[in-house]
């Protein structure tokens, strides 16, 4: 078969990620903060506010490990065979306003879904300096057409929705020119900006970033749910389920529960990201957790 199942649990590290304060600051803007209210988030969206210290995203950390996996490493198949299935980020604390982070990822997981094969690639952020884990992200890729291998299908899931009204609903309205912002922070795939190569591959325009969908539903879970604490972010996970257009407007339902919270958003009628779960960290867990992420820069 195509996929290099002989690099499952192999791991590589990949080229240091360095970000400044106006990097964390355009991420937070280009996924909606200070749109609706320019006064709310001013500690995500600005760094010099009196009395007001700079913050960053929870989420910004999928930014500091979008290239560093190397796509030759799983598998022969063609780019236009990948699907971005779903995302996972783990923190192990507050990060950092600037930084530099090393990437040490790898192939973790090979699932036979029948007709599609489902990859996992995990890459572990380390502090640059002290080699301590900052975050963890979990990619799950669908390969279309290369199921069947008699591998495991993979562990079952049991999320559902609660059958109550959800306790809480976030509705925003992306920019038509969300993509354009969003793609500043490195991910420039012209699915997202150039209108024929949209057509191309079945879209009427360019589509927005899957991950800039999340981060407008992380941004809402940690207000939400955590009071827009950082150190309270734990983990969020989502299942991609269908395109977001630019100018769409997103409606995030939350449910909270013991740990946190469970979520869906929608667009009308149809849900965009759907099997949302976020993790908050415990006091007794913020205790043990590493230090942000220092500057080296």
């Amino acid at each position: 078969m195509a996929i290099h199942m002989h690099n499952i649990g192999k791991t590589s590290e990949g080229e240091p990620f360095s970000w400044t304060s106006k990097d964390a600051l355009l991420y937070a803007l280009s996924v909606g903060a200070g749109a609706g209210d320019q006064m709310k988030n001013l500690a995500f969206t600005t760094e010099n506010s009196r009395g007001i210290e700079q913050k960053v995203l929870p989420t910004f950390a999928v930014v500091m490990g979008s290239s560093s996996g190397p796509m030759d490493g799983l598998g022969d198949f063609k780019l236009s065979q990948i699907l971005h299935g779903g995302q996972q980020i783990t923190l192990h604390g507050a990060l950092a306003a600037s930084g530099t982070v090393v990437p040490v990822s790898g192939m973790s997981a090979v699932y036979d879904k029948g007709k599609n094969a489902v990859i996992e690639l995990s890459t572990e952020l380390l502090d640059a300096q002290t080699r301590k884990p900052v975050a963890t992200s979990v990619t799950t890729m669908i390969i279309r057409g290369e199921g069947g291998f008699g591998g495991p299908q993979g562990p079952s899931e049991s999320w559902e929705v609660p059958d109550r009204p959800a306790d809480v609903s976030v509705v925003e309205t992306t920019t038509l020119d969300q993509a354009l912002i969003y793609r500043l922070n490195g991910d420039t795939n012209p699915l997202h900006s150039d209108p024929q190569l949209a057509k191309m591959v079945g879209f009427d325009k360019p589509i927005l970033h899957g991950l800039c969908t999340m981060g407008f539903a992380g941004r809402a879970l940690l207000d939400q749910v955590s009071g827009s604490d950082p150190e309270a972010f734990g983990s969020l996970s989502v299942r991609f389920a269908s395109p977001v257009v630019p100018g769409d407007e997103l409606a995030t339902s939350i449910w909270k529960t013991e740990t946190g919270a469970v979520f869906q958003v929608r667009v009308g009628d149809t849900v965009v990201l759907d099997r949302g779960t976020y993790v908050q960290r415990t006091a007794e867990t913020a205790k043990t957790t590493e230090e942000p992420a220092a500057a080296t820069a």
